[in-house]
């Protein structure tokens, strides 16, 4: 419960210093006192602030979750990508539990094998049973 509410201050926090990043980032001048904005920015003020919020937010985020999660949990992740920060103990438990789906799958498709098997001997011998009969008998 702590530790969700650490979480929702840290976010909060990173989203306030972002909006602040966006309010008072200074706009780059060039020598002759013009907006010399990047190219990136595409020449707009407006553009230029929210991709310095977002680089503030997701860059605070990027240095807020190993660091949270090493000082609280005692772990730091072992790969943190666009779905997030993973451990390695995780990766392990996922391996795990991928082979035990494996091997489970494996048995059924043994199963369901036999049980074809024994229903084609099953076939087999109600048509050996029947007597053979015309199409214009029927």
């Amino acid at each position: 419960m702590i530790e969700r509410l650490c979480i929702r201050v840290l976010i909060a926090a990173a989203l306030c210093l972002a909006v602040a990043a966006f309010l008072f980032v200074p706009l780059p001048m060039n020598s002759r006192g013009n907006l010399a904005l990047p190219a990136v920015a595409l020449q707009q003020a407006g553009l230029y602030r929210l991709e310095v919020a977002l680089l503030v937010f997701y860059g605070g985020l990027l240095l807020v979750t190993p660091a949270f999660s090493g000082l609280v949990r005692g772990r730091l992740p072992a790969e943190i990508s666009t779905r997030g920060a993973r451990f390695a103990d995780e990766a392990g438990f996922s391996l795990v539990r991928n082979e035990a789906a494996i091997k489970k799958l494996e048995r059924t498709t043994s199963n369901l094998k036999e049980e074809a098997a024994e229903t084609r001997i099953d076939i087999e011998r109600l048509e050996r049973l029947l007597p053979v009969t015309s199409h214009s008998e029927r």
